[in-house]
């Protein structure tokens, strides 16, 4: 899993240097679809979750509350003109949620790729879907089995995102469309509505 991580992070790093380097050629072409826009560059990122789970079936957990915790990671942005640009990312992200007796934990490796809207040359709305993998579960602080659990999850996200000079800061929630147990504490197989949910404020850096 460590190589996956590290193979997914230096595709998009080598994609985004590529797509940047073609840029002041082509733009004089006046063709190129990742010419400059207001919030073009690749980077880095990071900030806080505010994670909680929802649906309908969610009390099989008890009284849950939402569990604050991290997610940092890289971007690529490329535009497609001034008003709009498409901003891939890979995240480390940590999720779950908080009972009176224990702190679920689940980390993810997580791809977003957004729409990126330019309102103005300091201010974007973003909006697109994105896929993730668990790649880690803990209740406190020990190991649990992930073998109960959809390892693979997909979603949505929108965030509003303002930027001064090379420095971003935003806010974002994902909504996860994907289940997140498939067994119960016996190995049954399950369907039961309790998915990911989670707040993300951040602060970025292009280059």
């Amino acid at each position: 899993m460590k190589k996956t991580c590290i193979l997914a992070l230096m595709l998009l790093w080598s994609v985004a240097g590529f797509a940047q380097g073609e840029g002041p050629r082509s733009i004089n072409q006046n063709h190129n679809i990742f010419s400059r826009s207001p919030n073009s560059g690749i980077g880095i990122k990071g900030g806080v979750n505010f994670a909680s789970v929802h649906g309908s079936d969610k009390d099989k957990f008890g009284d849950v509350n939402s569990h604050t915790s991290f997610h940092a990671g890289i971007f690529a942005q490329f535009g497609f003109g001034e008003f709009f640009s498409l901003q891939p990312e890979v995240l480390y992200s940590r999720k779950g949620f908080e009972r009176q007796d224990s702190v679920y934990r689940f980390d993810y490796l997580e791809v977003p790729v957004l729409a990126v809207f330019n309102i103005t040359d300091n201010f974007s709305v973003h909006l697109g879907p994105q896929v993730g993998v668990m790649v880690s579960a803990k209740v406190e602080d020990e190991e649990i089995e992930m073998e109960p659990y959809n390892t693979f999850d997909y979603g949505a996200a929108a965030g509003l995102e303002g930027s001064v000079d090379r420095f971003r800061v935003g806010a974002r929630y994902v909504h996860s469309f994907g289940d997140l147990r498939k067994e119960d504490s016996m190995g049954n197989n399950i369907n039961e509505d309790i998915k990911n949910g989670v707040i993300q404020v951040y602060l970025g850096v292009s280059f």
